[in-house]
């Protein structure tokens, strides 16, 4: 089964309207963290706002201590939007790897009102210890993760929020992970 009965494509769901991604997220299944494990995916803002953060970036998920984290990695910004390259920013000859993230289900998080209508999926919390120094500004983040196709780990979409205080959240924007592929550079 699908969300909304359609079969979803990184293009199809980055041409969606911002009232479609959303009921995609409010009756779509989680992701299976373990089966993204190991993967890196391409990421795509799909607010005006991703400028500001780029609009292009890599997702990677990792175990550590039986527990799946994620992290970000910078890609340099071609200017063609869902399509084109996704080619990691260097140094040091390793990917610029920043943001690191707890994955889990939503209901497995302490409650809040934000999470509510979200109950069912999975959340990705960047208010962990490996954020810090540049990293710790990463804190503030929380994700909404849904399957857009049931069981298909190869597309994700997600639904980010700013969260300043428990009750003082700003919806920052949409975005999509697609195109993986096995982690070549681990994080640190």
């Amino acid at each position: 089964m699908t969300a909304l009965g359609q079969t979803w494509t990184y293009e199809t769901l980055a041409q969606a309207n911002r009232s479609t991604l959303e009921q995609i997220l409010l009756t779509g299944k989680p992701p299976d963290v373990e089966q993204m494990n190991g993967y890196i995916y391409c990421g795509w803002n799909h607010e005006w706002v991703g400028t500001l953060s780029g609009r292009k970036f890599k997702k990677g998920f990792y175990q550590k201590d039986d527990k799946v984290y994620g992290y970000n990695e910078l890609v340099v910004q071609d200017g063609k939007g869902y399509r084109g390259e996704w080619q990691s920013r260097m140094k040091n000859n390793r990917p610029i790897q920043v943001g690191y993230f707890r994955t889990s289900l939503v209901q497995d998080e302490p409650p809040q009102k934000l999470s509510q209508p979200y109950q069912h999926l999975a959340h990705y919390n960047y208010n962990i210890p490996m954020n810090k120094g540049f990293n710790f500004i990463f804190r503030v983040i929380r994700d909404f993760v849904v399957l857009p196709n049931e069981g298909d780990h190869s597309l994700v979409l997600c639904k980010a929020y700013l969260q300043f205080l428990p009750r003082l959240n700003v919806f920052y924007c949409y975005f999509l992970l697609g195109h993986r592929q096995p982690i070549e550079y681990k994080p640190w």
